[in-house]
């Protein structure tokens, strides 16, 4: 391989690393973000004061 294809083979690699990093992160966060309403949904049914801030 000459210089100029390994280096663009390294870029396509390091971009390819951070799209799957990139995507594994906005899925962690939305499973998060889902769970932590589904806990926040469940403790003012059960507990309306923690509804109301107090």
């Amino acid at each position: 391989m000459d210089p100029q294809t390994t280096l663009l083979l390294a870029l396509g690699l390091l971009t390819a690393a951070a799209v799957v990093v990139s995507v594994a992160g906005w899925i962690l966060f939305g499973r998060d973000r889902r769970a932590r309403k589904a806990a926040a949904a469940a403790t003012a049914k059960h507990h309306p004061e923690a509804a109301e801030g107090r």
